[in-house]
């Protein structure tokens, strides 16, 4: 019987990344992905020993013993208090909302544009969860925006009201788009899935100049710990807003999933990463009193200990390392040996992300696609990162666009572009 009902409906890009991977190599030893959504610099390992200190902590005390086991106290107020020195923006614990990761922030807010009847005004590319979830929920997308404001209608029903979403920086091209000047939205979810860059403007300027003035009755962001700190499983992610519909929601979907849906481990990880993304924005030399402002913060709300300030510093070294790898990565796909070839207006400034262009066009872009992956390389081209065939042709006509991950291993980044190259001059195995 079940197997005559129908399948759910499943958004446009889930089903080209399907139909992409379909047949494609998918042997560790003999294939290669340079283009995942995965931050691939290691986790440091400073940042392991205390996760694995805290949670051997949370066990040993009780937090994770039992459904109503004690758990840590005033997360919310020193999460508001970070974050208020962070984007400099007053904020109170009744704004803040833990969830596991961003991902399930995507969904719970989607979910709640669905009910309020909220159309959406998505960019693109973007990160799959928005269409899906818009898709499961039945929340419309009406229109897709590009990195210059322009616009695509979709043709769908008009909503009574607007959700402009914004991810900044963009998660697939690393860069920050213009919001659509035409759009007076009713709503505005900004998504910040990384703040640690390679180069251009800090990261958190851009962020406090975004947030600066914004109506967070209207208004909410997500910010996640995961992709900047290498620890996806980590599932550690924070809403931000004064909306009390969305809270409510949120908060209704906490009592219907009861004790498993808190995280004291993720929820004490976003207070180190707050504290960490101030001192990472400051002079090296004031290290010691911002370490000094966090630990006073968490013992107030009478929270485990943070790591100390040589961790911080150690943490810090690390993160630079890794925005290090990614400016070299960066370098040799905009190099003149490269097969592809940097977008003006999108270089990346921010996280592990790029779009760029294939110099040698192919006739049938996709096709091409899914023949490398089945010769061993396997490649994210645009139809894969959100929207639809439609929306991309409009907004990116004839753009033979691929992602590539900055963070991967530079020898792994030389060999993927190599192939690159040999394939894209028909030089198949």
């Amino acid at each position: 019987m079940h197997d005559t009902i129908p399948a759910p409906a499943q958004a446009d890009c889930l089903t080209a990344f399907a139909a992409l991977r379909d047949g494609a190599n998918s042997d560790p030893a003999t294939t290669l992905e340079i283009g995942e959504g995965c931050n691939r610099f290691p986790p440091s390992p400073d940042l392991a020993r205390y996760l694995s200190a805290l949670l051997d902590r949370f066990i040993r005390d009780g937090t994770l013993s039992a459904y109503a086991g004690r758990r840590p106290a005033g997360t919310r107020e020193a999460m508001a208090e970070l974050l208020s020195a962070h984007l400099n923006m007053r904020l109170d614990a009744s704004d803040i909302f833990f969830t596991r990761g961003g991902t399930e922030a995507i969904n719970l807010t989607v979910a709640h544009f669905a009910d309020t009847g909220h159309g959406l005004v998505l960019p693109l590319p973007n990160y799959y969860a928005f269409d899906q979830s818009a898709v499961r929920w039945g929340a419309p997308v009406t229109a897709y925006y590009r990195h210059d404001g322009a616009l695509h209608h979709t043709g769908a029903a008009s909503a009574p009201r607007t959700c402009l979403v914004e991810v900044l920086p963009n998660g697939v091209t690393g860069a920050r788009h213009n919001v659509p000047k035409r759009i007076a939205p009713d709503f505005a979810l900004v998504d910040i899935p990384f703040q640690v860059g390679a180069e251009g403007p800090p990261p958190t300027a851009i962020l406090r100049d975004r947030v600066q003035g914004l109506d967070l009755e209207a208004a909410a962001l997500i910010l996640t710990a995961s992709k900047d700190l290498s620890l996806p499983g980590l599932r550690a992610a924070v809403v931000v807003t004064r909306n009390k519909a969305l809270l409510g929601h949120l908060g209704r979907d906490r009592f219907e999933r009861m004790a498993m849906s808190a995280d004291p481990v993720g929820e004490i990880a976003m207070l180190f990463y707050a504290s960490l993304l101030t001192i990472a924005d400051a002079p090296r030399e004031q290290t010691g009193k911002l370490v000094q402002i966090a630990q006073d913060c968490v013992h107030r709300a009478g929270l485990p200990t943070l790591p100390d300030e040589d961790t911080y510093r150690r943490v810090h070294d690390h993160l630079t390392g890794m925005s290090k790898r990614f400016r070299r990565n960066s370098l040799t796909i905009e190099g003149p040996r490269s097969p592809l070839q940097p977008i003006t207006g999108l270089q990346p400034a921010t996280g592990y992300s790029a779009f760029a262009e294939l110099r040698a066009p192919q006739d049938d872009f996709l096709q091409w696609v899914a023949r490398c992956g089945r010769s061993g390389l396997r490649l994210n081209p645009t139809v894969v990162h959100g929207g639809t065939k439609d929306a991309w042709e409009a907004l990116y006509s004839g753009g033979q666009l691929l992602r590539i991950n900055l963070s991967e291993d530079p020898a792994a980044i030389d060999r993927g572009l190599s192939l690159l190259g040999r394939y894209a001059t028909g030089q198949f195995q």
